[in-house]
């Protein structure tokens, strides 16, 4: 500090007393620097001292996972002791040991009937969700600018980084956007609405006459689009008409394509007499596309959001390595374009951010629902979901939906809803993004290749768990369970994307539960009867939900998600003695015999469901169950939506004292078990003997 800076003799002693003044000690301060000072300090002849502490080191998250479990632990020693029985109690106490003057909680042991909610895990064991907080996650070391000031997507070990563009305390907060970024999309949301009816005055869109074009965009709109929300319709509407980044032809035909499915229209179909044919035309156009334009060598938000929509509907038209192939060809753009980066310097606009996030979640959904349907391993890791759920844009999400309606054909295969309902679109697709990430856990822990049943029995209950809290935060107006007295009085279904989403849950929890209950790559000796009463009841909600489905709207446009789910209920009902017995005896309401009605139906727009039908029929068969008849779709439509649930009996599942396989011989059909219910369309449908013996070679008992 030069002389001039100091302070003068008689004020001296009246500093060292009183060093900083009261402005400069809130906020932590220190005076007598040389950069401009404050009123107070310029008064007294001061300057303000700007002290830049070096920032606290954060806990490790292992540190962090640590201090929660024993918090875990310790309430649950708290609730054990509250709930317990005198001797109980004095059993549970005497149970604690002390180690170095501290109790010591990796040897707590508490009663399953007084479990926490959440249990707790041990600090050895490897986290199920890889991923940190999002809050936590800089994205600025994984972008890149090069010396044309282009922004890459590029990592630290990359040979094309050239080192970060922005500094974390530069980057914006992408989880506190601002008001008016939500209200200025949402007012522009509303006006490119309002615009939308221009389109009615085009002669042509997209080369196809303009009535065509709409009646396929009100299609998607009203059914496809609420699915992912791949498609932001502000930006895809305003840049069909204007040109622009967030439409191209490619991805207008893959809309049409898409939706030509759902249409009763003879003009989208190259057969009039076959439907399967329909779009077709679009179909080829898209692939036309992709090789004049080169789509392929570049990537572009309008070719990710084509790519994954065409990749879904050609694994539901059972075009099984066309699906998965132009899937990963999106996947992989998803990466190029840096979707997995939630970074302003990479978007741009409020506009830019949302339809990103929108697109990378849509993708990462597809991915985990297609490692699914095929038993195969998805692409995006769980460590890299940290884009925001929070998408700014809600102006769809209270809007009143009903089934579409075609205004060319009358309404003789609709079921129109006696009035319309909430689509909820937006948090409908936020919890679809979260279960998601469950869907994830399990795929990695109980179907990759390589998984124990040690290992998966390890995290059968944290992941149960997982699963039961997701349903239990869902917001009320995203229940919907018609078993119950309450919704059979409702007269309104839920939407269809309300009804897909929670056919999903409980196929996930099935999916998390059988592998435990019927011979396969994780069965053993010990089967929890719990894990057989998740599944019989999860089966019972997926067909009633889908029954509720069918009665309110048809099963003409679902999607194949809830085929899928549907599916995954038979696997279950077919090892039901009790639906078995129904469905020997011809009985309608038969779980089984519904279902397989259902997947008759849902083949009509999805004709890749024809493949897991007849393999449903071909085990039933087998196990000498009528099987029905295929042809059989158009089935009553006063159909009781909640069954006779008496169909559904409790099994007691406690093994018998002097036979240890008795929990088994409640299934005595699948003792040598046919586990199909993992990348069921892989295989080609084969005779009864063929599929047995396919599943059960000599010498192997195991899948």
């Amino acid at each position: 500090m030069t002389p001039s800076h100091r302070l003068p003799p008689n004020k001296a002693q009246q500093s060292r007393s009183n060093r900083a003044c009261q402005f400069c000690r809130a906020r932590k301060i220190k005076c007598d620097t040389v950069k401009p000072s404050c009123g107070s300090c310029q008064t007294h002849g001061r300057r303000c001292i700007y002290v830049i502490e070096p920032p606290k080191q954060r806990p490790s998250r292992a540190l962090i996972n640590e201090a929660n479990r024993q918090k875990n632990v310790l309430e649950g020693v708290l609730l054990a002791l509250k709930n317990a029985e005198p001797g109980d109690r004095d059993g549970l106490l005497s149970s604690l040991s002390i180690k170095n003057g501290a109790i010591d909680l990796t040897q707590v042991q508490i009663p399953d009937r007084w479990q926490l909610s959440n249990p707790p895990t041990t600090a050895s064991e490897e986290p199920l969700d890889s991923s940190s907080d999002d809050e936590d996650y800089d994205p600025t070391p994984f972008l890149s600018r090069d010396e044309g000031g282009a922004l890459g997507a590029f990592g630290p070990s990359s040979t094309f980084h050239m080192g970060s563009p922005i500094s974390q305390a530069e980057s914006p907060d992408m989880k506190n956007r601002s008001e008016v970024d939500r209200h200025r999309l949402i007012a522009n949301a509303a006006l490119q609405r309002q615009k939308e009816f221009d389109l009615l005055h085009r002669p042509s869109i997209a080369g196809i006459p303009s009535d065509l074009a709409i009646h396929l965009l009100d299609l998607h709109w009203n059914r496809q689009h609420h699915t992912f929300l791949l498609t932001y319709r502000p930006a895809f509407m305003r840049d069909l008409v204007q040109g622009g980044p967030y439409c191209s032809e490619f991805l207008v035909n893959a809309v049409f394509a898409c939706s030509s499915k759902f249409s009763e229209r003879f003009e989208v179909r190259t057969d009039p007499t076959r439907p399967e044919t329909a779009g077709k035309l679009f179909f080829d156009r898209c692939d036309q596309l992709l090789a004049e334009k080169s789509l392929l060598t570049h990537s572009s938000i309008p070719t990710v959001a084509g790519l994954l929509m065409l990749g879904s509907s050609f694994n539901a038209r059972g075009q099984i390595s066309k699906g998965w192939l132009y899937t990963g060809y999106a996947l992989r753009m998803v990466y190029d374009l840096g979707l997995h980066l939630d970074c302003k310097e990479v978007a741009g606009s409020a506009e830019d951010v949302e339809i990103r996030r929108r697109l990378f979640w849509g993708a990462f959904i597809c991915d985990k629902l297609q490692s699914l349907y095929f038993g195969r391993p998805f692409t995006i890791q769980l460590r890299d979901a940290h884009v925001s759920r929070d998408f700014i844009d809600t102006f769809e999400e209270n809007e009143l939906w009903t089934p579409y309606v075609d205004p060319q054909i009358p309404k003789t295969d609709v079921i129109c809803s006696p009035s319309p309902t909430r689509i909820y679109s937006v948090s409908v697709f936020q919890h679809l993004c979260s279960l998601s990430k469950i869907m994830t856990i399990i795929i990695d822990r109980f179907y990759a290749v390589g998984a124990s049943g040690d290992m998966a029995r390890k995290h059968l209950d944290i992941i149960d768990q997982r699963l039961i809290t997701w349903y239990r935060k869902l917001p009320t107006n995203l229940r919907f369970e018609p078993w119950t007295e309450n919704e059979q009085a409702t007269a309104t279904a839920a939407a269809p994307n309300t009804i897909i989403l929670l056919t999903t849950f409980n196929a996930l929890t099935i999916l998390l539960h059988r592998p435990f209950i019927i011979t396969g790559h994780l069965q053993s000796t010990e089967s929890p009867a719990h894990s057989w009463e998740r599944c019989i009841t999860a089966a019972r909600n997926i067909t009633s939900l889908a029954l509720a489905y069918r009665s309110a709207y048809s099963l003409r446009r679902a999607n194949y998600m809830l085929s899928y789910a549907v599916y995954v209920a038979c696997t279950i009902h077919a090892r039901n003695p009790t639906v078995k017995e129904s469905t020997r005896r011809r009985d309608p309401s038969s779980a089984l015999t519904v279902c397989l009605h259902c997947l008759d139906e849902l083949a009509v727009p999805n004709c890749g469901v024809s493949a897991p039908a007849k393999i449903i029929r071909r085990l039933m068969e087998a196990n000498n169950i009528p099987p029905g008849l295929n042809h059989e779709i158009n089935v009553p439509q006063n159909m009781d939506v909640n069954l006779d649930f008496q169909s559904f009996a409790t099994l007691d599942f406690t093994p018998g004292p002097t036979d240890d396989s008795a929990q088994f011989s409640i299934f005595p059909e699948f003792t040598q078990d046919l586990d199909l219910l993992f990348g069921f369309m892989n295989e080609p449908i084969a005779s009864p003997s063929t599929v047995l013996a396919d599943l059960n070679p000599p010498g192997d008992q195991t899948i």
